[in-house]
């Protein structure tokens, strides 16, 4: 089974980031604009918002995506189960996806706009996926991701604690953007 463990960062100086980001020899990748529209399961005894589950239907450039995030594991860190299905030619900007969702009773809730920068860095010889995420209505947040078996979550959670005192970011958020939007 793979986890996704994540740190997210609110960041107030872009600048001071992006220098001791450029420090650890980052590499990043272009800017694209994604969209995540969510949804609810249509049984009341399973409502997400209440589970700490997360459905969603992700447009990404010209790729679409559904993707399932179960449970958080810990506080310290956005660890939680994740299952992701690609769909090879979307075509229609994922519109038959969403259809496809609420034909089989899922309630759309809200979405999520973005332009994300994705990069990639080495600390302490694992490579870490970064984000930097300008997010509609929220402002900019900078993540941090490792995908691993349930045998490294507590390494991995490990890594990304230092990783984040090391580049002086403050306390994380434990949320994700859908919930920080319908605040």
């Amino acid at each position: 089974m793979q986890y996704e463990v994540e740190q997210k960062f609110s960041v107030s100086d872009a600048q001071s980031l992006h220098t001791r980001l450029e420090a650890l020899d980052i590499c990043w990748g272009e800017t694209v604009r994604q969209e995540d529209a969510y949804f609810n399961h249509p049984s009341q005894d399973r409502d997400f918002a209440k589970t700490d589950e997360a459905l969603r239907v992700r447009l990404d450039g010209d790729q679409a995506m559904f993707t399932y995030k179960g449970p958080r594991v810990d506080s310290v860190t956005k660890t939680r189960q994740e299952l992701e299905l690609q769909v090879a030619n979307p075509g229609d900007s994922g519109e038959s996806m969403k259809q496809f969702l609420q034909t089989l009773g899922f309630i759309y809730v809200h979405s999520v706009v973005k332009q994300r920068r994705k990069g990639k860095l080495v600390f302490q010889n694992q490579t870490v996926e970064v984000a930097l995420d300008e997010v509609e209505g929220l402002g900019l947040f900078i993540e941090f991701e490792i995908v691993t078996g349930e045998e490294e979550l507590k390494a991995a959670t490990d890594l990304l604690v230092r990783l984040s005192e090391s580049l002086s970011l403050g306390d994380g958020i434990t949320v994700g953007y859908l919930d920080l939007l319908l605040r």
